[in-house]
């Protein structure tokens, strides 16, 4: 005849045991999270209100085409000469000499938002880690670009970005954004040797930044992307494409009928 085995149950003391455990082990997780969220906030806090961002230094730092005048004679004008460059040819422009379209067009195309945030564009980093194929603007704001365009630091990793983040709402506490955007455009690589758009006005067009009009402004905002791929001279037909999107963006934002 058979005998039924009967199910061994755990003892009352056991089970309880096991919860407290568990929970004493998530517990200390959470504080530990805490402690170290705290420090971390606390560290982002005193970066973003310590010592500025020197915009200025790295103004100063940034390497510029040397310009030689002469005159005929004594009494005449000193009229350009010639120009002096190696890699990076760069003529640096006030932001009251840069046409009101060539900074509608970088704004509307690269960072939408620009005169609104305080340096970070929350809710396009946000889209980009919801939805990294995005195929619209990136997560870097003007002000963010800009600091990769003069540290060079462009590594892709979190805690370079993480920085940046620091970095942008750091600069934005201490400089106005006109100062910002015109470092932006006269930092910029527009392919061609081109550093900033007063030398790229000049090669691609054979004008003064001043003359441009609305088409050759977008064309030369469209450059930033990818220096290469969208040079106009190199690949008209991708300048030409991304003209148009730049110009629907304008069109949107209200910049242009």
């Amino acid at each position: 005849m058979a005998v039924k085995s009967k199910k061994r149950r755990k003892s009352p003391s056991s089970a309880s045991t096991g919860g407290i455990i568990l929970k004493s082990v998530l517990l200390v997780i959470l504080l530990c999270c805490l402690v170290v969220g705290g420090y971390v906030l606390a560290k982002s806090i005193s970066y973003i209100n310590g010592e500025p961002f020197d915009l200025d230094k790295y103004k100063a730092d940034q390497v510029q085409t040397s310009i030689i005048y002469r005159k005929e004679t004594e009494d005449a004008k000193y009229t350009e000469y010639t120009r002096l460059h190696g890699e990076t040819n760069r003529i640096w422009v006030y932001l009251d000499d840069i046409p009101q379209d060539m900074k509608d067009a970088i704004i509307a195309l690269e960072d939408r938002r620009f005169e609104k945030h305080h340096g970070v564009d929350w809710i396009r980093t946000i889209g980009v880690i919801v939805k990294p194929s995005n195929s619209g603007q990136g997560g870097s704001t003007i002000t963010q670009q800009l600091i990769k365009n003069l540290t060079d630091e462009k590594d892709v990793t979190y805690v370079r970005k993480f920085k940046e983040i620091l970095t942008a709402l750091n600069l934005e506490k201490n400089y106005d954004k006109d100062e910002i955007l015109e470092t932006y455009l006269n930092t910029l690589y527009l392919s061609q040797g081109c550093y900033g758009i007063k030398t790229a006005a000049e090669v691609y067009f054979g004008k003064e930044v001043e003359d441009l009009n609305l088409t050759e402004c977008v064309a030369l905002a469209c450059i930033t992307k990818e220096p290469t791929t969208y040079d106009p001279l190199l690949n008209p037909e991708n300048n030409a494409e991304r003209r148009k999107h730049c110009l629907g963006n304008m069109l949107t934002e209200g910049y242009i009928t």
